[in-house]
């Protein structure tokens, strides 16, 4: 068996469970920046897909006639946060800055995070969120719109993650 073999029988086959949060894909906008950053959300899914990872939407998974507490959708996003793999976040929606606002406050979520913030907002207090979960382990850019959204440098970066966390639960 070759080394190339053994790699991929050990580290690149490896699926990972994959959260993708950003703006809501159910409904497109009519506003263009918000609809492409609800299309490359609904590329990087479909592509990740395609490579064998589970990938999901929180949204999706949130269940909204849970009893008392735990009824949430906050707290319920905190704990599917938890049990992925990789948490891919495209920073622009109020939801989106929640969620990367809980990434940069809990290490362990920063340390599988990938956050994606326009480069126009590099200054904001947002990046500055962002900024904090890099310094707990998180990967964080930024992209230039329009041109990273079309040209699929966001889905590249993703993939570069998702090698680098492969390897990381092999060797774990």
């Amino acid at each position: 068996m070759s080394i190339e073999d053994l790699l991929a029988k050990n580290i690149t086959n490896i699926v990972l469970k994959i959260l993708v949060f950003g703006p809501q894909v159910k409904t497109l906008s009519g506003d263009e920046r918000t609809r492409n950053l609800q299309l490359k959300r609904r590329q990087i899914r479909s592509e990740l897909e395609i490579l064998g990872h589970h990938v999901r939407y929180a949204e999706d998974l949130v269940e909204p006639d849970l009893p008392g507490k735990t009824c949430n959708a906050f707290l319920q996003e905190i704990v599917i946060m938890h049990e992925y793999d990789l948490i891919v976040t495209l920073v622009d929606s109020p939801g989106s800055i929640v969620e990367a606002t809980t990434i940069a406050r809990t290490p362990i979520l920063a340390q599988k995070a990938s956050l994606f913030v326009d480069f126009d907002h590099r200054e904001g207090l947002v990046a500055k969120t962002c900024d904090l979960a890099k310094q707990l382990g998180a990967d964080y850019k930024t992209y230039q719109y329009p041109k990273d959204l079309v040209e699929c440098h966001l889905l590249g970066f993703v993939k570069e993650k998702i090698e680098k966390v492969q390897i990381v639960k092999y060797l774990s």
